[in-house]
């Protein structure tokens, strides 16, 4: 690193403006600059030193950035502490200097000492990977519901946009939403103020609309962002709960929406195994090909400490409910041994000595396995470095993590 470069985290009001340059310089023309100024100044539990920054002293300029954007997950009842790479960029002419890779390591320290439990990013194909971020759940969804596949409704509901008063419902709609998914979103009541009033100063906003039926009252709510990629009017939300009256209403919403927009389908960023999700299928919408979110986990052995509660609840609903022993996770370059008694998990420590069962898998992969996204037999399709001990380890790790559906709603 020359010694004109400065590494250093925001730690200014004047900051914000200078970042609000550069990434505007850096992605132009789209208004990122005009996003990160506003997560900068109003996104609850920002804070300056989440602002990870290279300045070129010469010439007196930013030349690489990115922010640790502050998240909550859900696990089955569980908090998990998650730290977003959000918002990466480099000045073209500093490109091929390994600038992002010594950001990265700030950034990864910073995981360590506040004791994150998951690093996550939705970032460019293919370059993540080397930061030890890896294709871990679904994001994305490409659900293209065609406005010929919609049928005509006969039920009456109205139609406005959310505000602030309507948190209270809005999270308790969350709440429906988290029960059916492994790995869910946690969305404060600050968070959802944010999404209904300061990120829709940004490119980056949604809309959040209630509907409500004329006749039994019913509420259900959507989401319609104003930026995404495709052609189509992305939704990236419905109601986990909605009756199929609703829905079909909502379709046509949407389909009135899209030619008001002159867009020439309706693309549904939703799990497939959702309620409106699996409608739009059975309406004849075909699986699209969706991206994933890409994940880290930094520290193996306190996020196991922190999931103790689930996997334990699986064993003991299981035929091994009174396992003692120690079973291993073998990462080839390191491992894991889970110390186990009468079904519960007494401690996680570092691999040694001998162990009563064992799994072997690249670390790469472990996200994968540990979010539900895949089994360990799907894996080991293209992987065919996972072996597995015996037949009783084979099904002990199919228990601790089975293949689950896991969905991620933005917080922004």
């Amino acid at each position: 690193m020359h010694n004109e470069f400065n590494i250093r985290r925001a730690n200014s009001e004047q900051d914000a403006e200078k970042l609000k340059g550069f990434f505007n310089e850096v992605f132009h023309p789209e208004d990122v600059g005009g996003f990160a100024k506003i997560i900068f100044e109003y996104f609850p539990g920002m804070e300056k030193r989440y602002w990870f920054i290279i300045e070129d002293e010469v010439a007196d300029q930013i030349i690489a950035a990115f922010a640790l954007i502050p998240w909550e997950w859900e696990f089955e009842g569980i908090k998990l502490k998650v730290a977003e790479m959000g918002i990466v960029g480099t000045q073209a002419d500093y490109h091929g200097r390994g600038l992002q890779r010594i950001l990265n390591k700030e950034f990864d320290q910073t995981l360590e000492e506040e004791g994150f439990d998951f690093a996550i990013i939705q970032g460019i194909p293919g370059f993540y990977g080397q930061f030890g971020y890896f294709y871990s759940i679904p994001l994305e969804n490409h659900i293209n519901l065609y406005f010929h596949m919609i049928p005509t409704c006969d039920a009456s509901y109205s139609f406005r946009l959310a505000e602030p008063d309507d948190i209270p419902f809005l999270m308790e709609e969350d709440e429906s939403y988290q029960a059916r998914y492994s790995f869910s979103a946690l969305r404060s009541e600050a968070k959802w103020n944010y999404m209904l009033t300061e990120s829709l100063k940004t490119e980056y906003g949604s809309e959040f609309w209630i509907m409500e039926s004329k006749e039994s009252g019913e509420k259900f709510y959507c989401r319609i962002p104003a930026e995404g990629f495709g052609e189509g009017l992305i939704v990236s939300e419905i109601s986990e709960g909605i009756s199929p009256p609703a829905l079909e209403a909502l379709f046509v919403f949407f389909k009135e929406k899209a030619q008001k927009r002159d867009k020439p389908y309706i693309r549904l960023n939703l799990h497939y195994e959702s309620t409106a999700g699996r409608m739009a299928l059975k309406l004849g919408a075909k699986e699209g090909r969706p991206y994933a979110w890409q994940i880290k986990i930094p520290d193996t052995i306190r996020f196991l400490k922190s999931i103790a509660q689930v996997l334990e609840k699986r064993i003991k609903a299981s035929s091994f409910n009174a396992y003692t022993g120690t079973f291993r996770l073998d990462f080839y370059k390191k491992s894991v041994d889970m110390i186990w008694e009468n079904g519960r998990l007494k401690s996680v420590r570092e691999g040694d000595g001998e162990s009563d069962g064992s799994f072997n898998i690249s670390a790469h992969l472990f996200p994968a396995l540990a979010l539900g996204h895949r089994n360990w037999q799907e894996l080991r399709h293209i992987h065919p470095d996972i072996f597995i001990g015996s037949a009783e380890s084979a099904l002990f790790i199919e228990t601790l993590f089975p293949k689950a559906l896991s969905w991620i709603h933005e917080q922004y």
